[in-house]
């Protein structure tokens, strides 16, 4: 089984990948989100995996636009408690190092640890992951990476400092992804979809009350604004439900007052208690 990730091997969308499907995967290396959709759509892998949201930094507004517009299906989702951890090639200290390069978000999570180490330039970079290949592959041995212990163990380098985040509930949301045309719906408890509300006053108070009479959960709601129509919104909702009937009655009664309505997937949700839960739907 192929998984397209976005970044290269040992980045915490790999991560993410084997805690859900296990090991016995290979995995597909892209280095833009853009790239793993592509990857998805047009049958290049089996599944991809990509992250939507984190509990410091927030919904990803445009990997959910990609996966609508792609018309891609969720068909899963991981939660992955993020551990960032400074790394160096062997033998190096911490007081060795001239600056550490790592993605923005990695850095943003660490900064009050370098706090303690003034002398550190922090340098954004494209991927924690790519980060650290490149002090393997260019032999650095004054510069520093944040990222993932298994990005630590492919590329042979020293782990300095571990669990380096500011905050230790830095969680990040992973969406299981297929092509549209070779999934089958399995076991489902929860849906994400897009919605575009017809523009009269009201309407998202009358979308919301339909949702809750029909007992269904409504566990997350986003807004976008529509380019090119002012005032007009899209809307990405998360839902959980115990009623296959009920759901489903809701859906038909929502779509009867809405310009538009996506299905994004119908899916087992993941444990959004953070603790490890297997839960494979196909």
């Amino acid at each position: 089984m192929q998984v397209a990730i976005q970044g290269v091997k040992g980045a915490f969308h790999e991560v993410a990948a084997r805690n859900y499907f296990g090991n016995d995967i290979d995995i597909l290396p892209m280095l833009h989100f853009s790239d793993l959709a592509e990857s998805v759509k047009n049958g290049d892998c089996d599944y991809g995996i990509m992250a939507v949201e984190n509990t410091i930094s927030g919904t990803i507004h445009a990997n959910l636009n990609l996966i609508r517009e792609h018309k891609l299906v969720v068909c899963g989702e991981e939660y992955l408690r993020i551990r960032q951890n400074l790394v160096a090639k062997k033998g190096t200290k911490i007081e060795d190092l001239n600056e550490v390069r790592s993605h923005y978000m990695a850095i943003n999570q660490s900064r009050k640890f370098f706090k303690q180490h003034p002398n550190i330039q922090l340098i954004e970079s494209t991927d924690t992951a790519l980060s650290m290949r490149e002090i393997k592959e260019n032999n650095l041995s004054d510069i520093g990476a944040i990222g993932s212990l298994l990005a630590a163990d492919y590329y042979d380098l020293e782990v300095l400092a571990e669990s380096i985040e500011t905050n230790r509930k830095n969680y990040t949301r992973f969406l299981i992804l297929r092509n549209k045309e070779v999934w089958k719906k399995k076991g489902r408890n929860k849906a994400s979809m897009a919605l575009i509300l017809d523009n009269h006053q009201g309407s998202l108070a009358e979308i919301l009350s339909i949702i809750s009479s029909h007992d269904i959960d409504l566990s997350k709601i986003e807004s976008l604004p529509l380019l090119g129509e002012p005032w007009h919104y899209q809307f990405y909702l998360d839902v959980l439900f115990d009623d296959k009937t009920k759901y489903q009655s809701m859906i038909n009664e929502i779509t009867t007052k809405l310009d538009r309505v996506d299905i994004l997937g119908e899916y087992t949700s993941g444990n959004q208690s953070y603790s490890k839960i297997h839960h494979h739907d196909n």
